[in-house]
């Protein structure tokens, strides 16, 4: 019987796995306000509870030298090299550098705490990173601990409303390093089709965002070599482009909806998009 933890950024769909756990405390917050009575004893104590619960998770570890940053597919299985073309291993410091990016940087940024036994999940806490600390000691300036504050609950974001969930799916398909479009990945993708009403004003969906990435690098924003005509219109029924030609690899793609209120937010809700057989796309 294993039991394996993951802190999960649900945005990005990167996932990083705890290894060499410290301390994992679960508490909740039920705040009561005593009114005790005049002339009484404490049994008729009145207590008034006016406000909500809270939860918070606080975890701490070591780090230590490996492959520790990856995803976690659907069976709760942990891929170290989502990209396949070979496992990252970090030492210490380069983990700390890699956490600069996984931690929150929107405001509806979403994330997980979740515990895997055999393949189970057992346990699972959504909310956000609420502080993440990096400490190391002079007697020991080679072992670094980590501390994550972690609050469990929905994550509401300012403009939440306004702002276009991500696309229904994305498809995607590499190309060879000859012909036309050598180099290039095309993309269909069906909009998000679950509105209540059409939206309007600034909430009509103007085009899309896109960004890639290999393996564990950092996520950088592609350019539409071309695209179909319908790519500005609301709700067609589907979405194709070409991105602009890119170096030999595995990549990740993500492609986001936009309107006017994602676009003065910075906010956009992604949909990692996938193939015929994973989630990323081989330029040859």
């Amino acid at each position: 019987m294993t039991q394996e933890i993951y802190l999960v950024n649900d945005t990005t769909e990167v996932a990083y796995h705890v290894s060499n756990l410290s301390n994992l405390n679960w508490k909740i917050d039920t705040p009561v306000t005593p009114m005790p009575l005049p002339e009484d004893t404490h049994d008729e104590n009145i207590l008034v509870k006016m406000e909500g619960n809270t939860a918070k998770m606080d975890l701490s570890w070591t780090l230590v030298e490996g492959s520790f940053f990856g995803t976690l597919d659907s069976n709760n299985v942990f891929d170290p090299n989502p990209s396949g073309s070979g496992a990252t291993i970090l030492n210490a410091v380069k983990q700390i550098v890699e956490f600069k990016d996984f931690v929150p940087k929107s405001i509806g940024d979403k994330y997980s705490v979740r515990i895997i036994e055999d393949g189970v999940e057992i346990m699972r806490d959504n909310g956000t990173i609420s502080n993440m600390g990096f400490s190391v000691s002079g007697g020991s300036p080679i072992v670094w601990s980590v501390n994550v504050s972690f609050y469990v609950g929905n994550v509401v974001a300012m403009l939440d409303a306004d702002i276009p969930n991500a696309p229904t799916s994305v498809t995607l398909v590499g190309s060879t390093s000859t012909g036309t479009n050598a180099g290039t990945i095309s993309f269909t993708m069906v909009p998000y089709d679950g509105f209540g009403a059409v939206p309007t004003g600034a909430s009509i969906t103007t085009g899309v965002k896109i960004k890639y990435k290999i393996g564990n690098d950092t996520w950088e924003d592609a350019t539409i070599l071309n695209a179909h005509a319908d790519l500005n219109v609301t709700n067609p029924n589907s979405i194709t482009g070409i991105i602009r030609a890119l170096p030999h690899g595995d990549y990740r793609v993500k492609i986001a909806q936009i309107n006017g209120y994602s676009s003065d937010a910075g906010q956009e809700y992604y949909r990692t998009g996938s193939t015929s057989t994973s989630s990323t796309v081989v330029v040859g």
